[in-house]
């Protein structure tokens, strides 16, 4: 992990604690009326400040790679920052300009206005528990914006699917930091529900939805699994009707020079309950109960950026749905369980079957 990952890795959970700290007492109390430099008012204004800087962070990248665009750098320079000529077109200016502008003007709403904190309860349905004047729940949304612009614009500056393909065969995939990427969001997603601070252990893992695996659990959570699998590998067959194999290649470039990287059991394996454990306690036990089931799933979604703007984002769209069904009546437990089956068990039949590829579509 590269000296600015750990900055902003310090910087968002710093923040998150603060939030934490500021909800611990009412938003607005007769007390913070009366005393407005109390520790509770000071914890809200310096975490409405942090917002601020981290929607600004964002802002300036994305105007730096605008910059980058607009001027007519030479090759070599472009070589040296990694961006292929090819993308310098006007409509990939327009998508960085209109990122930047709509990320950023949503994330100040947000921040700086309550009646727009209330019209996102609109949107996180009855059963959320999203409140509009806590400021757990205000990092919580502006976090989750402010990564999906950084992706999108990452995207966009890579040169679509095609080039986040390249850029992964030439740098490889690290091992190490996909483990640490998950061990962060496990990190953040504790100290988003307050362990320790609003919550003991105790009261953290039953507010997250972790349990010790049952057999219930276990069945439930494989056979969800499997269902999975089978309804990626049904989508994946429709696609691949749909378009000619030339598209297909193109749409799954991305997946597929990941998949070709992970040539091992024991890789699988690790990287399987990795990813299983650390986004399911973090989009489902700690996002969705807050913001509801549809727009927890857009935002796991919108993660998945080796699939952004192709087909399978419809797969992991589905796939996200019944994550979150399995999280809102059984348990985060089982939705674990589903998602390390539903990465584990392609992977491996790959493996063996290295034809197995392309009817379940390397995802």
């Amino acid at each position: 992990m590269g000296f600015f990952e750990l900055v902003i890795t310090l910087y968002i959970g710093g923040m998150t604690y603060l939030a934490n700290l500021a909800d611990v007492q009412p938003f607005i109390s007769q007390s913070a009326i009366d005393a407005p430099h109390s520790a509770n008012t000071t914890y809200a204004t310096i975490t409405r400040r942090m917002l601020y800087g981290l929607v600004a962070m964002l802002v300036l990248f994305g105007l730096f790679a605008v910059q980058i665009l607009a001027f007519n750098l030479p090759t070599e320079s472009l070589d040296e920052l990694g961006i292929n000529r090819e993308i310098i077109t006007p409509l990939n200016l327009f998508a960085l300009v209109a990122i930047v502008v709509i990320t950023g003007a949503i994330c100040f709403m947000l921040i700086s206005s309550e009646n727009a904190r209330q019209k996102v309860k609109r949107l996180t349905g009855s059963h959320s528990r999203y409140n509009p004047q806590s400021y757990v729940h205000l990092v919580a949304m502006v976090l989750a914006l402010c990564l999906i612009g950084y992706l999108l614009i990452n995207f966009v500056i890579a040169g679509g699917l095609q080039g986040v393909a390249e850029a992964i065969e030439e740098n490889g995939l690290n091992l190490l930091t996909l483990i640490f990427q998950g061990v962060m969001f496990v990190i953040i997603a504790l100290l988003g529900v307050g362990l320790l601070i609003r919550r003991t252990p105790k009261e953290t893992a039953q507010r997250l939805g972790l349990t010790l695996p049952s057999p219930q659990h276990i069945i439930i959570g494989t056979i969800a699994g499997f269902i999975m699998i089978a309804l990626a590998t049904a989508l994946t067959q429709i696609w691949i009707a749909l378009v000619t194999p030339e598209q297909y290649a193109q749409q799954t470039s991305a997946a597929a020079e990941i998949s070709s990287q992970i040539n091992s059991v024991q890789t699988i394996f690790v990287l399987s309950l990795s990813a299983a454990v650390s986004e399911e306690i973090l989009f489902r036990g700690a996002i969705q109960p807050v913001f509801g089931l549809p727009l927890t799933t857009l935002f796991f979604v919108s993660f998945h950026d080796q699939y952004t703007f192709s087909p399978a984002m419809l797969i992991i769209l589905s796939v996200g749905l019944v994550l979150a069904l399995l999280r809102r009546y059984q348990s985060t437990t089982s939705a674990i369980i589903a998602h390390f089956i539903y990465n584990f068990v392609p992977a491996v039949i790959v493996i063996a079957w290295p034809q197995a590829a392309h009817i379940l579509g390397l995802l």
